[in-house]
């Protein structure tokens, strides 16, 4: 964090100055010494530093010129030499209210000297000094996110008075700070006070900025989920939720899963339970030629904040006689990008990877799906429909079948509607319809043929 804080370098000049008349009973005879805050406020940060060092030579118990010899550092860039500079003015000055700034000072330039250990070791200590009143100042919460300590800023922010002096930054700083604690509800309720501080700013979020915040809102708001899916195929398995084998390539396949949240978002590593039962329609030339309904219970875990991969373990349950029961455990990522509308913009590009391998565990089956599309979106509107043409390649593995493996790559068209959002919350809903139609490259015949999908989602 190299980012200067404009208000405590305004806050430490005020201090100065106030501290500018028993400097004139200290200082060295023959000199002026106003001198080096002159420097100071010119910019002449070197002079500055060599004025102050010069008056300690003479008067080294001095808190002042400490202060300004910390702020002449800090300014030309010795950050560490600056915090030793401030943690001697604190020893120095009697007055509790400067000597917690002086603590702060110390914290943030050691935070500027990426010694974010030593910064924590400065916090806490000055936590545990009740003459610093650290808990009934925000400007110490704020310190203490800097240091990459969420908890000692969590703690501090526990005390609701200090939530009326939030600025737009402060607010959505400390959003984040709850949002890595685990702490979701507190992270929403500083999420939304920084967009409504946000409306009255003179220089406002960006459209992009917003939708962001909104998006965040909406991930930790989420407690639950509800999935709907209904598919025909002409070439090998639908690629959603169904982690059944099919017993043949044509398919008429409908289901739809539920799922909550235990322990809220965790900081992008959700734990959840779900139930999902899917039917599935083995098709012959003019007729179903068999069926089967299947269900599962499982429970599911994001392990990596940073990285959209779940892994799940299921028990399956047959509700007829063609279905299955079993153990399953199963893996599965996904990402790309401009899969959601982008804001300000009509078209965007649109890529998007998904990868899921199953194993039966008493069937000692194990099949899997790995697909990449990449193509271009279209914003319809108010971008709440947006239609996407892509190009497809995707391989599929089945052990249970005497061809195991099949690859094919075609094209697709998405068209998708979005709904469910408010001034503070994303798009929580959805509706898409999908087709693709791919031809066999290598492996199995399954590659070659149609799929087409529709889903909602909220």
């Amino acid at each position: 964090m190299r980012e200067r804080n404009s208000s405590m370098r305004s806050l430490s000049y005020g201090l100065l100055l106030a501290f500018a008349v028993p400097i004139q009973v200290s200082a060295q005879e023959g000199g002026d010494p106003q001198q080096p805050f002159r420097d100071f406020e010119a910019g002449r940060y070197v002079a500055a530093e060599q004025g102050a060092e010069a008056a300690l030579a003479q008067d080294p118990d001095n808190p002042v010129w400490w202060a300004l010899l910390a702020e002449a550092r800090s300014e030309n860039r010795r950050f560490k030499d600056a915090a030793a500079a401030f943690s001697r003015a604190a020893e120095e000055d009697p007055d509790a209210e400067r000597r917690s700034y002086f603590r702060r000072a110390q914290t943030l330039n050691l935070v500027y000297a990426d010694l974010h250990a030593e910064a924590r070791s400065v916090l806490r200590e000055a936590m545990g000094d009740p003459s610093l009143a650290t808990r009934a100042s925000l400007d110490w919460a704020m310190v203490a996110i800097a240091a990459r300590d969420d908890e000692a800023a969590q703690e501090i922010l526990n005390n609701e008075a200090l939530y009326a002096d939030f600025t737009r930054q402060s607010a959505l700083d400390a959003g984040y700070s709850a949002k890595r604690s685990g702490l979701d509800s507190r992270a929403v309720r500083f999420f939304q006070a920084g967009l409504a501080i946000d409306e009255s700013e003179e220089s406002r979020l960006s459209p992009v900025e917003r939708e962001n915040i909104r998006r965040e809102i909406r991930e930790l708001e989420r407690d639950w989920s509800f999935i709907a899916q209904g598919s025909f195929s002409t070439a090998g398995r639908p690629s959603g939720l169904s982690a059944a084998p099919l017993d043949d390539e044509r398919a008429l396949q409908f289901g739809a899963e539920i799922s909550r949240r235990i322990g809220g978002w965790r900081n992008g590593k959700p734990f959840s339970v779900f139930a999902r039962v899917y039917h599935s329609e083995f098709l012959g030339d003019d007729a179903v030629i068999g069926n089967a309904t299947q269900g599962w219970v499982g429970a599911r875990y994001k392990p990596f904040s940073s990285l959209n991969f779940n892994v799940e373990a299921s028990k399956l349950i047959g509700l007829d006689s063609d279905a299955i029961d079993d153990w399953s455990l199963r893996g599965a990522i996904s990402g790309g990008q401009g899969l959601e509308p982008e804001v300000g913009r009509s078209q965007w590009t649109y890529a998007h990877y998904y990868g899921d391998l199953s194993y039966l565990i008493e069937n000692d089956v194990a099949f899997g799906i790995v697909e990449g599309r990449v193509g271009r979106s279209f914003a319809l509107g108010d971008r709440s429909n947006v239609i996407t043409p892509y190009l497809v390649v995707r391989a599929d593995l089945d052990t249970g079948r005497q061809e195991e493996g099949a690859f094919g790559a075609g094209a697709g068209l998405t068209m998708r509607h979005w709904f469910d959002e408010t001034d503070t919350v994303a798009w929580r809903g959805f509706i898409d319809f999908d087709v693709q139609a791919r031809q066999r490259i290598v492996g199995d015949r399954r590659a070659t043929g149609v799929l087409a999908t529709i889903t909602v989602g909220r």
